[in-house]
């Protein structure tokens, strides 16, 4: 479909942060009738966990949210850069990473996810990996829910 928006979220690793949001964002725009009209997915800044599974706690979160996701961890490419449109970070370190490594006039828009934020926009969504329970993944998992919704609600304002 030509006019097929392409999202792609990224964090560090690709084993907490964009996997939620990626699940979250299908979620969101299945739940607005609008799921054909995207192509969605997530990666990562570095590659040390190319092929491996979202963190044990993570992927519990979205099974709490009955939210499936069975993608495994890449790095972003540059190709990226022009397949998709929107680029979400989730950090100012994500936002400064996806400045230096996007080619020369590639179409994609670099996006803080936390802009999005309903209740408290330009928030960064916080790394939970080095936590040692499971909160902060809850934590990123509401925050998302929030930020995903009130980009679609621009999106179909076409506002972006």
């Amino acid at each position: 479909m030509a006019d097929t928006k392409k999202a792609l979220f990224i964090c560090l690793g690709n084993i907490c942060r964009s996997p939620i949001a990626e699940a979250v964002f299908l979620k969101t725009i299945a739940d607005a009738g609008v799921a054909d009209q995207w192509e969605v997915d997530s990666a990562a800044i570095g590659g040390w966990h190319v092929g491996n599974q979202p963190d044990h706690r993570a992927l519990a979160t979205m099974k709490k949210h009955d939210l499936p996701y069975d993608n495994r961890a890449r790095q972003i490419t540059k190709k990226d850069f022009d397949h998709y449109d929107y680029i979400f970070g989730m950090d100012q370190e994500n936002m400064s990473d996806l400045k230096s490594r996007a080619p020369k006039g590639s179409k994609a828009k670099h996006l803080l996810l936390g802009d999005y934020d309903t209740d408290a926009p330009g928030k960064i969504i916080r790394d939970p990996y080095y936590d040692q329970g499971s909160e902060g993944f809850e934590q990123c998992y509401v925050q998302c829910v929030r930020c995903c919704k009130g980009f679609l609600d621009k999106v179909e304002r076409g506002e972006l």
